[in-house]
């Protein structure tokens, strides 16, 4: 994303999510639009929060894009992994329909990400531009790959219902997990992330404590300051994903149970 705004000569502000729910704050988002402001850049459910945006959320996005003829580009590829409310497409929110590219992929929804196939739904005008740039980027993938995935999009909404349920399961077993090493988490409310407060451990920042997990306890997990842009954003938490079977993620538990201690 840096370098493609970089190339376009567009500045970037940055809304960040209010913990430990991961809300969007109204009044920044409203503060952060401007008479030079062209696009929002949207992402629900929310890596790597977890977060599912609401449809209150999403109407204050509508409304500072519509009062500023911006469009919005949203990333929804964790959108049939959501377990607490429900994905509003934003393209569906009143008056956004025509100035909405929706971006989705097969890699979360059915499990293939090395496949890299993924699509944007938007009005032509909107699918115009999108080409133009794609055509110098990916251009395409391999044609056997993209039958399969036609065929992955008919499957029966069961299967949908049954992917759910399982890595509810698992999120469920590693929230739980966490909260008993000593923890302050919060279930997300989509996609397969965990995002968890390591303070009572002791560590300065997430990457010291992120180290020291792979280092002498085992565990890998991702110092989430890397998604920030404002200074010291993110570094009481850890970023723990679930996407793994039960066996690995209770592994995973019993290693932090093992070489974790509250410091306080």
């Amino acid at each position: 994303m840096f370098p493609d705004k970089s190339m376009a000569g567009a500045e970037m502000v940055t809304v960040p999510l209010v913990g430990p729910r991961f809300e969007m704050d109204l009044d920044a988002l409203r503060a952060a639009f401007g008479p030079r402001t062209r696009a929002i850049l949207l992402n629900t459910p929310h890596n790597p929060t977890g977060a599912v945006l609401s449809r209150a959320e999403l109407e204050a996005v509508a409304e500072c894009c519509l009062a500023h003829d911006a469009i919005c580009i949203t990333d929804e590829v964790y959108e049939r992994l959501v377990f607490d409310g429900e994905h509003v497409p934003m393209r569906s929110i009143e008056g956004m329909h025509d100035r909405t590219v929706t971006l989705s992929s097969l890699g979360k929804t059915f499990s293939f990400t090395g496949w890299k196939i993924g699509w944007a739904v938007a009005v032509p005008p909107l699918t115009d531009a999108v080409r133009a740039a794609h055509q110098f980027l990916t251009y395409a993938v391999a044609h056997p790959l993209q039958h399969a995935a036609a065929a992955a999009l008919e499957l029966p909404p069961t299967c949908f219902a049954s992917f759910v349920a399982d890595y509810r399961e698992r999120r469920d077993v590693l929230v739980a997990g966490l909260r008993e090493v000593g923890f302050r988490v919060e279930p997300p409310g989509g996609t397969y992330f965990v995002l968890a407060d390591h303070t009572p451990f002791g560590f300065a920042d997430d990457w010291s404590f992120c180290r020291h997990l792979v280092t002498e306890v085992g565990v890998a997990a991702i110092p989430p300051s890397a998604f920030h842009r404002t200074e010291g954003g993110g570094r009481h938490l850890a970023r723990f994903a679930f996407c793994k079977d039960l066996p690995t993620i209770e592994a995973a538990v019993e290693r932090l149970r093992a070489g974790l201690t509250p410091s306080a």
